[in-house]
Protein backbone atom coordinates (compact mmCIF):
# COMPACT_ATOMS: atom_id res chain seq x y z
CA UNK A 1 0.00 0.00 0.00
CA UNK A 2 1.23 3.04 -0.55
CA UNK A 3 0.19 6.52 0.62
CA UNK A 4 0.70 9.68 -0.39
CA UNK A 5 0.44 12.83 1.38
CA UNK A 6 -1.74 16.38 0.48
CA UNK A 7 0.51 18.85 -0.22
CA UNK A 8 -0.24 20.91 3.12
CA UNK A 9 1.72 23.78 4.20
CA UNK A 10 -0.92 25.78 6.62
CA UNK A 11 0.28 23.44 9.48
CA UNK A 12 3.70 24.28 9.23
CA UNK A 13 3.41 28.01 9.59
CA UNK A 14 1.09 27.22 12.62
CA UNK A 15 3.67 24.78 14.30
CA UNK A 16 6.22 27.54 13.50
CA UNK A 17 4.46 30.29 14.77
CA UNK A 18 2.98 28.35 18.30
CA UNK A 19 7.27 27.66 18.63
CA UNK A 20 8.00 31.10 18.48
CA UNK A 21 5.22 32.15 20.68
CA UNK A 22 6.29 29.67 22.85
CA UNK A 23 9.86 30.70 23.39
CA UNK A 24 8.52 34.24 23.61
CA UNK A 25 6.58 33.19 26.63
CA UNK A 26 9.35 31.33 28.41
CA UNK A 27 12.18 35.03 27.78
CA UNK A 28 9.09 37.28 29.22
CA UNK A 29 9.52 34.80 32.44
CA UNK A 30 6.36 32.91 31.85
CA UNK A 31 6.62 28.71 33.20
CA UNK A 32 7.23 26.60 30.37
CA UNK A 33 4.68 23.72 31.81
CA UNK A 34 2.46 26.87 32.23
CA UNK A 35 2.61 27.56 28.56
CA UNK A 36 2.07 24.42 27.00
CA UNK A 37 -1.23 23.60 27.37
CA UNK A 38 -2.40 27.17 25.84
CA UNK A 39 -1.04 25.89 22.62
CA UNK A 40 -3.35 24.13 20.32
CA UNK A 41 -1.19 22.07 19.02
CA UNK A 42 0.64 18.59 20.74
CA UNK A 43 3.99 19.72 22.96
CA UNK A 44 6.36 16.98 23.55
CA UNK A 45 9.69 18.15 25.61
CA UNK A 46 12.64 15.86 26.08
CA UNK A 47 15.40 16.18 28.29
CA UNK A 48 19.05 16.08 26.87
CA UNK A 49 19.43 12.18 26.36
CA UNK A 50 15.68 12.31 24.57
CA UNK A 51 13.58 11.40 27.51
CA UNK A 52 10.75 13.26 27.39
CA UNK A 53 9.89 15.13 30.54
CA UNK A 54 6.80 17.44 30.34
CA UNK A 55 3.64 17.05 27.39
CA UNK A 56 0.58 18.81 27.01
CA UNK A 57 -3.17 16.95 27.27
CA UNK A 58 -2.85 17.09 23.54
CA UNK A 59 0.33 14.94 23.17
CA UNK A 60 -2.29 11.89 24.73
CA UNK A 61 -4.48 12.72 21.55
CA UNK A 62 -2.02 12.62 19.05
CA UNK A 63 0.11 9.52 20.82
CA UNK A 64 -2.22 7.38 22.27
CA UNK A 65 -0.15 7.40 25.42
CA UNK A 66 -1.38 8.36 28.72
CA UNK A 67 0.59 11.43 30.37
CA UNK A 68 2.53 9.11 32.85
CA UNK A 69 3.25 6.58 30.11
CA UNK A 70 4.35 9.13 27.99
CA UNK A 71 7.04 10.75 30.63
CA UNK A 72 8.34 6.85 30.69
CA UNK A 73 9.71 7.38 26.89
CA UNK A 74 12.02 8.55 24.54
CA UNK A 75 11.99 10.40 21.61
CA UNK A 76 13.14 7.07 19.60
CA UNK A 77 10.36 4.95 21.46
CA UNK A 78 7.86 6.88 19.15
CA UNK A 79 9.70 7.29 15.96
CA UNK A 80 9.69 4.35 13.66
CA UNK A 81 12.20 1.88 12.32
CA UNK A 82 15.39 3.90 13.65
CA UNK A 83 17.97 2.27 15.05
CA UNK A 84 19.67 3.05 18.42
CA UNK A 85 22.96 4.37 16.81
CA UNK A 86 20.91 6.12 13.98
CA UNK A 87 19.26 7.40 16.55
CA UNK A 88 21.84 8.85 18.52
CA UNK A 89 23.33 10.48 15.84
CA UNK A 90 20.14 12.13 14.70
CA UNK A 91 19.50 13.43 18.35
CA UNK A 92 23.29 15.18 18.37
CA UNK A 93 22.94 16.98 15.02
CA UNK A 94 19.50 18.53 16.07
CA UNK A 95 21.16 19.64 19.03
CA UNK A 96 24.11 21.21 17.13
CA UNK A 97 21.45 22.81 15.03
CA UNK A 98 18.92 24.35 17.54
CA UNK A 99 15.54 24.02 15.19
CA UNK A 100 14.58 22.03 12.90
CA UNK A 101 10.56 22.05 11.34
CA UNK A 102 9.40 19.53 8.61
CA UNK A 103 7.29 16.37 8.73
CA UNK A 104 7.77 13.57 11.43
CA UNK A 105 6.26 10.61 11.21
CA UNK A 106 5.31 9.09 14.86
CA UNK A 107 4.25 6.04 16.28
CA UNK A 108 1.58 5.65 18.21
CA UNK A 109 0.49 3.25 20.96
CA UNK A 110 -1.15 1.01 18.76
CA UNK A 111 1.38 0.78 16.33
CA UNK A 112 0.52 2.35 13.73
CA UNK A 113 1.95 6.01 12.26
CA UNK A 114 0.89 9.27 11.59
CA UNK A 115 2.68 11.89 10.01
CA UNK A 116 2.60 15.46 11.20
CA UNK A 117 4.53 18.87 10.70
CA UNK A 118 6.83 20.15 13.16
CA UNK A 119 9.12 22.52 14.52
CA UNK A 120 11.75 21.95 17.52
CA UNK A 121 13.94 24.13 19.01
CA UNK A 122 16.54 22.96 21.38
CA UNK A 123 17.25 24.76 25.31
CA UNK A 124 14.12 26.51 25.05
CA UNK A 125 15.01 26.60 28.74
CA UNK A 126 18.33 24.99 29.27
CA UNK A 127 18.67 21.10 28.47
CA UNK A 128 15.14 20.90 27.76
CA UNK A 129 14.17 20.64 24.03
CA UNK A 130 10.70 21.79 22.49
CA UNK A 131 8.76 19.99 19.37
CA UNK A 132 5.51 21.14 18.70
CA UNK A 133 3.34 18.84 16.22
CA UNK A 134 0.45 19.43 14.03
CA UNK A 135 -2.72 17.18 13.71
CA UNK A 136 -1.60 14.37 11.89
CA UNK A 137 -1.55 15.75 7.80
CA UNK A 138 -3.93 14.17 5.59
CA UNK A 139 -3.52 11.27 3.41
CA UNK A 140 -4.63 9.47 0.41
CA UNK A 141 -4.27 6.16 -0.93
Amino acid sequence: MVYVYFNYSGAMTDVRAALETLIAGVRNGQSLEGLIDTLPFTVLIANDVGSFVMANRLASTLTGYSPSELLKLSVWQITPDVHEREAETLWRAFRQQSEQFGTYRLRRKDGTTVVSEYAAKTNVVRGLHVSILSDPLPLRQ
